[in-house]
C-alpha cells in the first residue's frame, strides 16, 4: 500500500517539473524568435583591434529562417547583400537582450559560397550587442558592434 501512495505523490511532482521546464523553454524561445534589425557603422578586427568604418544592416528573421546582411564600405558605392538560411538556433539570451547570446547555425550550401560550416553569434554584454561569425578563429574574427537594434513586429 505504501508503494502505491509513493507513486501517486511522485506523479504530481513530475508533472509540475515538466510544466516548469516547458514554461522556461517558451520564455527562452520568445526572445530568440524575434525579428531583429541591427545596424552598425564599424567593424572591429579582434587580431589587432583595428576599427574599420563599415555601414552594415543585419536583418534576422528566425521564423522565416533567414538572415540578410547588407554591408557597404564608405569608399565604395555598391552594397554587398547576402542571404543566409538558418538551420538551427541555440539560445542563451535573456528577455531584454542584455546578457547571453544567440547562435544562428546556417545552411552550408549558400549560393555565393560564403561560410561553409558555421553561423553567426549575437552576443549581449553590459556594453551592448555584438554580431560576428562563428567560422573564423577567435583571433581573426571581425566583430560588428551594434549601434542600434530594433525588434520588428
Amino acid at each position: 500500500m505504501k508503494s502505491n501512495s509513493f507513486y501517486y505523490r511522485l506523479l504530481p511532482v513530475c508533472l509540475l517539473l515538466m510544466g516548469s521546464i516547458s514554461l522556461t523553454a517558451q520564455q527562452i524561445s520568445k526572445q530568440c524568435l524575434q525579428k531583429l534589425k541591427l545596424t552598425s557603422d564599424k567593424m572591429i578586427l579582434t587580431f589587432d583591434h583595428y576599427e574599420q568604418p563599415v555601414q552594415s544592416e543585419i536583418l534576422i528573421d528566425p521564423v522565416s529562417s533567414n538572415i540578410r546582411t547588407t554591408i557597404q564600405i564608405p569608399s565604395k558605392q555598391d552594397k554587398k547583400i547576402t542571404n543566409y538560411t538558418i538551420k538551427e538556433i541555440k539560445c542563451e539570451m535573456n528577455e531584454k537582450l542584455t546578457s547571453g547570446n544567440i547562435i544562428y547555425m546556417i545552411e552550408s550550401n549558400n549560393p555565393d559560397g560564403s561560410f561553409s560550416n558555421g553561423g553567426f553569434i549575437l552576443k549581449a554584454t553590459p556594453d551592448g550587442l555584438t554580431f560576428s561569425n562563428t567560422t573564423d578563429r577567435p583571433e581573426h574574427t571581425a566583430i560588428i558592434p551594434v549601434s542600434k537594434y530594433e525588434i520588428i513586429k
